[in-house]
């Protein structure tokens, strides 16, 4: 954002009663930052309660928050002040997009009295007046759009995977590709305005750098609504991405009312400048540097970015005014096209020779330049999509070979040192790890690296060696810990569960009352997962987000203050949950999860769940989600046998499954992980994509239990794709649907450049729920803790003295 120092030098005002009050709104630190659903949900569909709030509260249309609005990006994008009651609110920033143009309006004008000045009044030569009145354009603006245009160009030209791309991006200092770009677009926009010459101020009939500055800056800032309309938004990671993350969601005050509004201001702008012709041509060519733009970055970055946005109006500027430049050469360039109508009109007669059509070509040196040009061009698209290596989106940021064997080489090969070996190995992880450049997949590879040179055949540990170095990662740790595990439980009843009298599916074995009593079994400490969690030292709590009854809980059960009463519906005629109610879901999962982590200053969680009627839930949602077969979903859940095995439930899941997918259209819920959630979802499997999301966002790494419990990580992952990094398969499900869920895990790392997911530790048979699979795998994971801590390398074993009192 532009320094805007009078927003920032505002002064408290003295009431008559003599308490401070405020003339600004300016929001007080971690404000932004603690709106919303939080940072890393980059989806479309989210709109959380906050931005409704907004709307209908001090968002809502009207001539205060219009004028707000307007201000709020006045104050973004420009150095002058604004009235003392605008703020840099993201709310208002977004609807303000609607006067993104006319800002560029107003900057237009302000930067072309300077041109004028220069050229008219005092004489100057074109190129110094257009050096004049872009200096004035830079310090208005303070280098906003420049710095973006920079910015990305370093991190488009020296980014290798999206992760590093967007390091780069959000990297305030400025590097070759930055410099070099920066010089290119500043001495093209200097020429170009220089060749339109003296400005000529006639309404409809322009020309001349005044009017092209004014346009310039009006269409080129239509492309910013355009885009975040259109494409999301991504979480920038950078200095300022506590203010930007809530762009994430903030995006949705930008309807399309607005991007018509923006566009209808551009185009009437361009119309009293150049005539409704040249203005639709200009608009139109705005429309398509816009679909390239928003293409490109769906591409590269997985959606646009702040930095994205400045740079891409710098392009549209050079854009525009050379566009000018060609209108302003009309009869040149009609000559060119007619002759070149004429020439297409020839070859697709049949009337004429191979030899008349190359010597048509030959004779005219500009068609002989476009010829080039065309063939430079499809040559280098042809050999960029067959040869080298894969789109940015599904690389892998490796580690480079010069720098595992930097790991190697600093072992000590003097015996006399050899106890050295482990402490200096370590050490050089550390200092891996401790670097702030690098991607999660880097760094997991430098662990991997590692691990490859302790006294152990390579890769040896399977699993172990996988969960240890996450956990390095994660913790940025040589000696990661897992000492203090937290054991969290949401549950929820379903409305599927009731028994047909009651409006339900009678979709389980077991009775709807069954949740509630095993909620009362972890209250007494009397439950499966109790009695392992005690049996490994974890700390347990068991909230209830959606249980029909109320369960009296005071030590280990609590209730949300989210809870849906009642449980959900059933999915079968009616959607589980309201949209609201899935929002709140998921912030009771994440305001829990953060709570328990920060009481017992928790490294690692284990989620669990209870939920008759879950099963067939998460079935539900992972065909939503998939397009999977149902058949190949659904399996016992929760039976009277002891091996599981009763085709009629199989059959009736299947039935209810297929009802309820038909009664909500199976295909509109594909990749909406939102939508199905609300369609066919549980309160507790919600609560539970909230808390790996905010597990996620803190590093903390996830042991993640059966079906249930993987269905919701696949619901996270699909959420927030970085995800992926924290979780730890921890036990093999009996059901099916598990396989698929984790196959789609697995493909949205592959997807986002993360590193696969190891396939689940334990295959024992289990299907008790409750977390008891992950609590299982707890010891486990400690061992990997303790084999990437404690065990030497290879080379310090190797090299190991003998002592003379022993016979060796």
């Amino acid at each position: 954002m532009a320094p805007n120092n009078a927003l920032a030098n505002k002064k408290p005002k003295v009431a008559e009663s003599g308490q401070t009050k405020s003339d600004t709104t300016v929001l007080k630190a971690g404000t932004v930052e603690g709106r919303g659903m939080g940072t890393n949900v980059n989806s479309k569909e989210v709109i959380s309660t906050q931005i409704q709030e907004f709307l209908r509260g001090e968002g809502r249309f009207g001539p205060k928050a219009e004028f707000r609005a307007f201000f709020t990006v006045w104050t973004f994008v420009t150095r002058l002040p604004g009235p003392t009651w605008v703020d840099h609110h993201p709310g208002y920033l977004m609807r303000g997009m609607a006067y993104f143009p006319f800002n560029g309006t107003l900057i237009g004008f302000f930067v072309s009295v300077f041109f004028d000045l220069a050229n008219v009044t005092m004489g100057l030569p074109v190129m110094i007046a257009s050096i004049v009145s872009e200096g004035a354009s830079l310090w208005l603006t303070g280098c906003f759009h420049e710095d973006g245009l920079a910015d990305s160009a370093d991190g488009i030209g020296g980014g290798w995977s999206r992760d590093q791309i967007l390091k780069i991006m959000t990297d305030t200092r400025l590097g070759t590709y930055g410099c070099a770009v920066l010089l290119l677009y500043v001495i093209a926009k200097l020429e170009l305005i220089a060749i339109l010459g003296e400005s000529v101020w006639a309404l409809g009939a322009c020309s001349g750098g005044g009017p092209a500055l004014i346009t310039t800056h009006t269409l080129a800032r239509l492309t910013a609504p355009l885009l975040i309309k259109t494409r999301d938004y991504v979480d920038e990671q950078g200095p300022k991405y506590m203010f930007y993350s809530f762009f994430v969601e903030a995006k949705h005050l930008v309807t399309w009312n607005r991007v018509c509004f923006a566009t209808v201001t551009s185009f009437l702008v361009a119309s009293l400048a150049y005539g409704t012709v040249k203005a639709a041509i200009l608009s139109f060519g705005i429309f398509i540097v816009s679909l390239f733009s928003g293409r490109y970055a769906e591409y590269l970055l997985g959606g646009v970015m702040g930095d994205y946005l400045g740079a891409t109006i710098c392009i549209a500027e050079v854009f525009i005014l050379t566009t000018l430049s060609l209108l302003s050469h009309m009869d040149y360039d009609t000559e060119f096209l007619h002759g070149f109508a004429g020439f297409v009109t020839m070859c697709l007669s049949g009337n004429s020779t191979p030899q008349a059509v190359i010597n048509e070509v030959l004779n005219d040196e500009r068609n002989v330049a476009f010829l080039k040009f065309a063939t430079v061009m499809i040559f280098t698209i042809i050999w960029c999509s067959f040869v080298g290596h894969p789109p940015v989106f599904v690389r892998k940021t490796v580690t480079a070979k010069g720098e595992t064997t930097e790991i190697q080489v600093s072992l000590v090969t003097d015996g006399e040192e050899g106890n050295n070996h482990s402490d200096e190995a370590i050490s050089s992880l550390q200092c891996a790890l401790l670097d702030d450049e690098q991607s999660f997949s880097s760094l997991y590879d430098s662990a991997r690296a590692y691990l490859d040179t302790l006294a152990k055949p390579v890769g040896s540990l399977g699993t172990l060696e996988d969960w240890a170095a996450r956990l390095a990662v994660l913790q940025r740790s040589s000696k990661p810990t897992a000492n203090k595990i937290v054991c969290l439980i949401f549950a929820g009843d379903h409305g599927v569960a009731k028994d047909k009298d009651h409006g339900g599916a009678n979709c389980s074995a077991y009775p709807q009352s069954v949740t509630q009593k095993v909620l009362e079994g972890l209250e007494s400490k009397m439950a499966g997962a109790s009695v392992l969690a005690a049996n490994n030292n974890v700390k347990i709590r068991v909230v209830d987000v959606g249980l029909a009854a109320d369960v009296k809980g005071a030590e280990v059960v609590i209730v949300s203050k989210h809870k849906i009463n009642g449980g959900t519906n059933n999915f079968c005629n009616e959607p589980a949950m309201s949209k609201t109610e899935v929002e709140k879901c998921i912030l009771s999962g994440r305001e829990e999860t953060k709570r328990f982590v920060e009481e017992n200053k928790a490294d690692v969680l284990v989620f669990g769940e209870v939920g008759i009627g879950n099963t067939t839930t998460s079935s539900a949602l992972i065909a939503s989600l998939t397009g999977e077969a149902i058949e190949s979903l659904c399996d016992n859940g929760a039976t009277l046998h002891r091996t599981g095995g009763d085709d009629s439930i199989i059959s009736n899941k299947i039935k209810i499954v297929k009802e309820a997918l038909k009664y909500h259209g199976a295909k509109k819920m594909i990749d909406k992980p939102l939508l199905a959630l609300e369609n066919v979802g549980g309160a507790e499997i919600a609560a539970i994509v909230g808390g790996i999301i905010e597990a996620s966002e803190n590093n903390i790494a996830v042991l993640v239990d059966g079906f249930i419990v993987t269905t919701a990580a696949m619901i996270a992952c699909l959420i927030s794709p970085a995800a992926c990094r924290v979780l730890l398969l921890a036990t093999k499900s009996t059901e099916r649907g598990q396989c698929v869920a984790i196959k789609a895990i697995q493909d949205i790392a592959k997807q986002h450049g993360i590193p696969s997911l190891s396939e689940p530790a334990l295959n024992m048979s289990l299907r008790m729920g409750e977390a008891t699979g992950g609590l299982v795998a707890v010891p486990i994971l400690r061992s990997a803790t303790a084999i990437i801590s404690e065990l030497a390398t290879l080379e310090a074993v190797l090299n190991l003295k003998c002592e003379q009192s022993m016979n060796c």
